[in-house]
């Protein structure tokens, strides 16, 4: 590859990543945000009303910015339900770019139950590139890195009733005439809408044979914190309510 294009494609990665720890930083603060929600709505200080005393005695709040493969066996495992695994990759992770928020219980170090997991991811440098005179780029991977951990938490999920997994996607590659792109979105949400909240599981006929949608919301323009604490929150505590109530 000549060096005018070598630095141009060290300079399109550098600003891809530059973006990328922005957008993280958006994700965590809605995710600190989210937290700060729950402690609120279901303390004694709060107005969580007669459940806020069974929070405060029992339970706590907790962000980790990585899920282990173990943890993620061992929770199918719990349920008894399947028995074969391949154990090749048990001490690797994934890391949702907003973490995981987990309900954990103050007198049982193993409870761990997953209130919701989220990701941001920006793609599409296109816009920017017609600016400057240059072609038009092929689209990017963003898609398959969010399949890869997307797959995982499904079958790590799969015995419940909620998927709490909300993606945020922007950028040019996710405008409404990019009809490619949001087909591949499409299909990786099981043909359910993108744009729409998903909590619980739908469509299915036993315990184990549901579809399992998740919240997918994709434009072009960039998502603002207080946008994705409004979303998130209701994931954070329609699963919290699950588990507890």
């Amino acid at each position: 590859m000549p060096r005018k294009n070598l630095i141009e494609n060290k300079n399109q990665h550098k600003a891809k990543n530059l973006h990328s720890k922005k957008d993280d930083l958006n994700i965590d603060l809605a995710m600190q945000k989210t937290k700060k929600y729950l402690e609120k709505r279901f303390s004694s200080n709060g107005y969580g009303g007669g459940v806020a005393n069974f929070i405060d005695g029992k339970y706590y709040f907790e962000i980790e910015k990585k899920i282990e493969i173990s943890f993620m066996i061992n929770n199918i495992k719990s349920t008894k339900i399947r028995a074969q695994f391949d154990m090749n990759f048990i001490d690797n992770t994934i890391k949702p770019d907003g973490g995981v928020l987990f309900l954990r219980k103050k007198d049982d170090e193993n409870y761990k139950k997953v209130l919701l997991i989220t990701e941001a991811k920006r793609q599409g440098t296109n816009d920017i590139r017609k600016k400057e005179g240059k072609d038009k780029q092929a689209t990017g991977n963003a898609i398959e890195r969010l399949g890869k951990n997307l797959t995982g938490i499904k079958a790590m999920l799969n015995h419940e009733k909620i998927t709490p997994f909300v993606c945020f996607g922007w950028g040019c590659d996710f405008a409404s005439s990019e009809k490619s792109v949001l087909a591949k979105l499409n299909v990786l949400n099981e043909f359910y809408y993108l744009n729409k909240t998903y909590i619980f599981k739908a469509d299915g006929n036993s315990d184990h044979n549901y579809f399992s949608p998740v919240s997918m919301y994709f434009r072009e323009n960039k998502w603002e914190v207080n946008e994705m604490f409004e979303i998130m929150k209701e994931i954070a505590e329609t699963s919290l309510r699950y588990y507890i109530f």
